[in-house]
């Protein structure tokens, strides 16, 4: 059973492990940009955990010459 209320999306299981439908069609409804804004939100916490800091970009220079 799902339910709208306020914003608020939920769902209630009884008896049963939820399979990912429900998973799958909210993410779809928010947009690439929020998807993208979650899953950064991820990767930072995750730094913050293991690392105690921000990430930060790779700064590395490669250079290619043609043979």
């Amino acid at each position: 059973m799902q339910k709208f209320h306020d914003g608020w999306k939920t769902r209630l299981l009884e008896g049963a492990f939820p399979d990912r439908a429900f998973d799958v069609a909210f993410w779809q409804e928010q947009g690439d940009e929020a998807i993208f804004s979650a899953a950064w939100e991820m990767v930072e916490l995750s730094e913050e955990v293991k690392n105690g800091r921000k990430p930060t970009l790779q700064r590395s220079a490669t250079t290619l010459k043609r043979i």
